[in-house]
């Protein structure tokens, strides 16, 4: 059989790095994506270091940046026709209202923007496998989110809480429209929240006060190999390959906040999405 080929963003750390451990202990082969060289090559040796015939590649891009999500995307299918899931897992957290050199705000940016762009880019791979994935890794904290469609990055109110809220939010919708648009049956999309993880999300780019908080409300979450659990079913597991555009934990899938029951609402994101990303035709390779 042709080995799988698995593609995960954040994969330097916490869920994103277990993630990527459990794929390739399973004789995938794994392409992390991670900032900085450093971190890659770090990820790695990880790997290696617990599975030391794991087969992992590792590629760079700041996933805020657009730019750099262009390049990787490209990059990566360059070297492989085939992928068979990509595991959207990049995250960040801030207290404060911070753009990217680009002029777009960084959680935005990073938590949803990453994920609708790499997802595009590597869409010509994931239509090429028998099974294509796209798992999109989101949380309960959507219950909160609003999405602002005229301010997604909450210029003028921001606040670490809803720019976080909205993210997550939009990560569901994503899934949810990528699963009514999709061209082909055989590429399916899963939302997935890994629960409350023991991370170092919290502890970035954020405040004393929101970091004491998080420090406090970590000390009760799972190990981030436990964390990883849901995204690698869904990335993996064959009996659920037709069961897309739904959202899960713990490896079963469950009813949405109210928040996320407004298709229209996510017809608007995705259209504003393809417009920050300047894309003019999803599923296929286009730039306006």
């Amino acid at each position: 059989m042709r080995q799988k080929t698995y593609v995960v963003t954040g994969a330097n750390n916490g869920i994103g790095l277990e993630t990527s451990r459990a794929l390739a202990a399973q004789g995938a082969k794994v392409l992390l994506v991670t900032r900085t060289k450093e971190k890659g090559e770090g990820a790695k040796a990880d790997i290696l270091s617990t599975h030391p015939e794991a087969n992992v590649e590792s590629f760079v891009a700041d996933m805020s940046l657009l730019g750099d999500i262009r390049n990787a995307g490209e990059m990566i299918l360059e070297r492989h026709e085939v992928i068979d899931g990509l595991i959207n897992n990049v995250g960040t957290w801030m207290s404060d209202y911070v753009v990217t050199k680009e002029g777009i705000e960084t959680v935005f940016a990073t938590n949803h923007l990453s994920y609708f762009l790499m997802t595009h880019l590597l869409y010509p791979a994931l239509r090429n496998a028998e099974d294509g994935r796209v798992v999109n890794v989101a949380s309960n904290a959507h219950s909160y989110g609003k999405i602002n469609i005229a301010d997604p990055g909450y210029s003028k109110n921001y606040h670490g809480l809803k720019s976080n809220g909205q993210s997550k939010l939009a990560n569901i919708y994503f899934t949810f429209e990528f699963h009514n648009q999709s061209p082909d049956d055989h590429v399916s999309a899963y939302a997935v929240s890994p629960g409350l993880v023991k991370t170092d999300i919290g502890l970035k780019h954020t405040s004393w006060l929101h970091t004491l908080a998080w420090k406090f409300r970590r000390r009760k979450g799972q190990t981030p190999a436990e964390g990883a659990r849901t995204s690698v079913f869904c990335a993996t597991d064959p009996e659920i390959a037709a069961i897309s555009g739904k959202y899960w934990e713990e490896c079963r899938t469950k009813e949405v906040f109210d928040s996320a029951r407004q298709p229209e609402l996510g017809k608007q994101l995705w259209k504003l999405s393809e417009e920050m990303c300047e894309i003019d035709d999803y599923f296929h390779q286009s730039r306006r």
